[in-house]
């Protein structure tokens, strides 16, 4: 074999290498949930503290803060997930409004309402 043909081979196995890890970040960005998130609780506590405002509840309560974060705490962990989710605007020109009050928003374009905003969420 000469040194051209072992060239192309290893050319080879590097581009299918390639793709291969390739198809497994693939995978795992479809089996992650970026809008949810799971802290464990040390044993033996009597509450979960909110991430975003410190505040205190107590095992075996929801709530939904001031970000649109609903959390669920248990006796061995808390699991909060975004009840808004993100806009992925898609047209140029675009703006994003959160209504944090709601827990809703609005794409629009600021100097044309009635122009139609293309967009897209995530995370809820």
């Amino acid at each position: 074999m000469t040194a051209f043909h072992r060239t192309i081979i290893w050319a080879k196995r590097t581009k299918m290498t390639s793709l291969a890890l390739v198809l497994v970040f693939c995978a795992f960005v479809s089996l992650s949930d970026s809008a949810c998130f799971h802290e464990l609780l040390k044993p033996g506590a009597k509450y979960c503290t909110d991430g975003y405002d410190k505040s205190r509840h107590p095992i075996g309560s929801t709530w939904t803060n001031d970000r649109c974060t609903r959390c669920t705490c248990s006796s061995s962990m808390m699991d909060c997930c975004d009840t808004m989710g993100r806009a992925i605007i898609k047209t140029e020109g675009c703006i994003v409004n959160y209504d944090y009050s709601t827990c809703t928003f609005k794409v629009f374009h600021p100097e044309d309402p009635t122009f139609r905003c293309s967009y897209g969420a995530v995370g809820k």
